[in-house]
């Protein structure tokens, strides 16, 4: 019965909190579009690849979503900035929205973040696997030294 209770619980307080993002997520948009006008734009859709991060990233405290914002924002960052040194008016953010470098930056930003995601298990495996092997080498090469000294007994099983 506690189980149950803890279970409900649960379930109120995450339905809860997911209303309170969706109202905060709301809010901001609406805030951004009334002080950032043509720059909110481009931060919105430019952002999209770190969104749908945050949507499948699963786990707990959101490495992939880190990392692709991260890669996300740093490809996002100098249009952003030119629009807003620019003024953010409509005449600059159609210029940079229109221009397909301007995506083509962003995006690939973006697809780097998923990359490293992706690599990074395989280059850590292969480091450790040299790391490992050279352990294992200088174990081997201790115990050929134990067994010129002491004799074979010293092998064991």
């Amino acid at each position: 019965m506690a189980k149950k209770e803890k279970k409900a619980k649960k379930e109120k307080t995450s339905s809860g909190s997911k209303k309170g993002k969706k109202f905060l997520f709301i809010l901001v948009c609406i805030v951004g579009t009334i002080f950032l006008k043509m720059s909110f734009v481009l931060l919105f859709f430019g952002m999209l690849p770190a969104m749908a991060a945050y949507i499948f990233d699963r786990d707990k405290y959101k490495y992939i979503f880190c990392t692709v914002a991260a890669m996300n924002l740093s490809g996002l960052f100098p249009f952003l900035f030119k629009m807003v040194m620019q003024g953010g008016g409509f005449e600059v953010g159609r210029a940079v929205l229109s221009d397909p470098l301007t995506w083509l930056v962003i995006y690939s930003a973006a697809a780097i973040g998923w990359i490293l995601i992706w690599t990074s298990p395989i280059v850590a495996a292969a480091a450790l696997g040299g790391i490992y092997k050279g352990r294992v080498m200088r174990l081997e090469g201790m115990q050929k030294k134990l067994e010129e000294e002491w004799g074979e007994e010293v092998r064991g099983a």
